[in-house]
């Protein structure tokens, strides 16, 4: 995939002073020139946006002039109360530590950037911070997240008429799932990026959602449908003479070859690709066209050329990570050295308080016996109090631990059975000789143990969580109606494995609610997931949502199971309940728990009917927009 795409939202925020917008083609030296050049009576805001353009423009250059640059803009835009700048100084200092892969330190910038833009209500620079908050956590592998996050952008770009912020948003989306291996959902958010592109006549975005498009489809191992994306791909990348992105889709059409078969035309790709990227100096791409490269010679039975550039590869792998280590040193060092200057100034401050303190001894003294003294008289009279505390806590910690043995419970019960089928599947590979339509079988198999017990780890530690530190509510406005949407989508593979049918009913128009939106993201999605989970062959699940004059109300709908009469007193009040579904499915008993936990703390109500044979329907309640 081109990672460079996820970087594009940020550009599309609004503009600031005509300085800035005049800065931004200028080079560094010009602009710290009229940096010099404003007079000391004008204000700090056009100091602090030239500082901006400057970082801004070392983002893919130098990531450290982009930090330094941003810190100026920072404490400068700090002293001058203006939050505007604060902002941008964040996120040019968060784009400059992803660069440097330091993703704690770049979440913590973005995070900060974000909570200004929300206080000052600059929606399109809040759509940006989402996006970079996004790329981090897919920096960091935590898909979900990062599709949260993206999703969020998402809906803020909706908001706009520039129809190229919902490509990006729905491209960065089938981004993050083809990480996740979620393929077929990937294509259809792809594809609607893609039509979006089209009608837009958005030539800069074309080549990446084509590219993207064939990358998906290699993934699916159907090199035949990804190599015309691939070729359209690299026709545009040309036509506007954009040659990193053609030298890396040379590289896939090579991969796509390489599968199948055609080793002669992938060398070629791989060969063109090389060319093109030496001149480029692009290190990763010409590891990449060094590694197909080899392979296509290997599979030729050319074992010197095959070993030739399996050893130009290492080489540049080692002088990759060799160059890596050499900027960190930099960096340690040049921490180093200005933490040793600090520790100067603070052994000067030492030294000049050393005479006012001992001139103070003696009254500190008397003042310690006093104090001492009243410590004590305070200290006899709460010690009764405390013994009463210490009660209420201890009865606190016994409730609290009762919990914990639940979860240890559920984690050795429940936990156990998926872990060791899984065992037994990789050990079944490893050992016996399967044809392979089998290997497919049961790689499916262990796919479906897998999504099990990830969502099964979700609602444990979430639990858990919750136990431990309590259930925080972020409540904002938001649709609910691309948040069902997005769980259909994400189920349809699941319920097509067991023909079960999943559908939303009436929802043409925004509904709106007051909400955190990522809690009731999770409440959909246990109620889909149980609602799959007690469906039969040809049964259908319904997903609706609507206003309501008290605020919003959801349901869930299926043509099931239903629940057992003597069973339904147990529904959210028991952590220990839970049941086989019609394909074996097991679960924690949490869900249905936690869903009661998230919708009664943001101020809804969740019940549900239904009747053994015929099915269920859950439905819930939460505030409006206006809260």
């Amino acid at each position: 995939m081109k990672a460079n795409i996820l970087r594009y939202l940020l550009w599309l925020f609004l503009g600031l002073h005509a300085l800035v917008a005049q800065a931004q083609n200028s080079s560094p030296d010009r602009l710290l020139h009229l940096f010099n050049q404003l007079p000391l009576a004008k204000e700090d805001t056009e100091r602090v946006n030239i500082y901006y353009s400057i970082s801004r423009y070392y983002w893919d250059k130098d990531p450290d002039s982009a930090l330094l640059m941003g810190q100026k803009c920072l404490d400068l835009a700090t002293a001058a109360h203006y939050e505007l700048g604060q902002a941008l100084a964040w996120l040019t200092m968060g784009v400059a530590y992803g660069t440097k892969a330091m993703y704690p330190e770049a979440l913590d910038c973005h995070l900060k950037a974000l909570r200004l833009t929300e206080k000052l209500g600059l929606t399109g620079l809040m759509e940006n911070d989402y996006t970079n908050i996004a790329i981090v956590y897919s920096s960091m592998k935590d898909y979900a997240r990062a599709l949260n996050y993206f999703r969020r952008s998402l809906q803020i770009a909706r908001q706009f008429p520039d129809q190229s912020g919902w490509a990006i948003g729905l491209l960065n989306i089938g981004d993050v799932l083809t990480r996740e291996m979620e393929l077929d959902s990937a294509i259809t958010y792809t594809v609607e990026a893609l039509h979006i592109a089209k009608k837009i006549h958005d030539s800069s975005l074309l080549p990446t959602i084509l590219s993207n498009l064939g990358d998906i489809y290699t993934k699916k191992h159907d090199p035949l449908r990804a190599l015309p994306y691939f070729q359209r791909s690299l026709r545009i990348s040309e036509n506007i003479h954009d040659e990193d992105d053609a030298s890396v889709t040379h590289n896939s059409m090579a991969d796509a070859c390489y599968q199948l078969g055609q080793y002669k035309a992938s060398m070629d790709d791989a060969t063109a690709a090389l060319q093109s990227a030496l001149v480029l100096h692009t290190g990763e791409t010409i590891k990449t066209s060094y590694h197909i490269l080899y392979e296509d010679y290997l599979a030729l039975k050319d074992y010197q050329h095959a070993l030739a550039f399996r050893n130009l590869e290492i080489d540049l792998n080692d002088s990759l990570f060799n160059l890596n280590k050499e900027k960190e040193i930099k960096t340690l060092q040049s921490d180093y050295e200005l933490e040793k200057k600090q520790h100067q100034v603070d052994v000067l401050k030492k030294d000049s308080l050393t005479q006012q303190r001992e001139l103070e001894h003696s009254k500190i003294k008397l003042y310690l016996i006093i104090g001492g003294t009243i410590l004590v008289i305070i200290w006899a009279f709460f010690l009764i109090r405390a013994n009463k505390q210490i009660n209420q806590v201890n009865r606190l910690l016994e409730a609290r631990n009762t919990g914990m043995s639940k979860l240890l419970s559920i984690i050795s019960h429940d936990l156990r059975s998926p872990i060791s089928t899984l065992k037994g599947f990789v050990d079944l590979l490893k050992s016996a000789d399967l044809p392979p339509d089998k290997i497919r079988y049961f790689s499916a198999q262990m796919g479906e143990s897998l999504k099990e017990t990830s969502n099964m780890l979700d609602n444990l530690l979430f639990w858990a969580k919750t136990q431990m530190d309590g259930l925080k509510v972020e409540a904002r406005p938001f649709d609910l109606v691309p948040v069902l949407e997005q769980n259909r989508r994400l189920a349809i593979n699941r319920a097509q494995k067991k023909k079960i049918t999943v559908l939303t009913v009436g929802m043409d128009m925004p509904v709106m609610a007051y909400a955190d939106e990522v809690m009731i993201d999770m409440v959909i999605r246990n109620l889909v997931d149980n609602a799959i989970k007690f469906s039969r062959e040809g049964d259908t699940i319904s997903l609706s949502a609507g206003s309501t004059p008290d605020g919003v109300l959801v349901t869930i709908s299926d043509t099931g199971l239903g629940i057992p009469l003597e069973d339904q007193h147990r529904i959210f009040t028991s952590i220990s309940y839970t049941t086989t579904g019609t394909s074996r499915e097991k679960g924690s008993g949490l869900g249905l728990s936690l869903c009661k936990e998230m919708i009664d703390k943001n101020g809804g109500k969740i019940w549900f009917d239904s009747e053994p044979g015929k099915g269920t329907t859950f439905s819930f309640t939460l505030p409006g927009q206006a809260g």
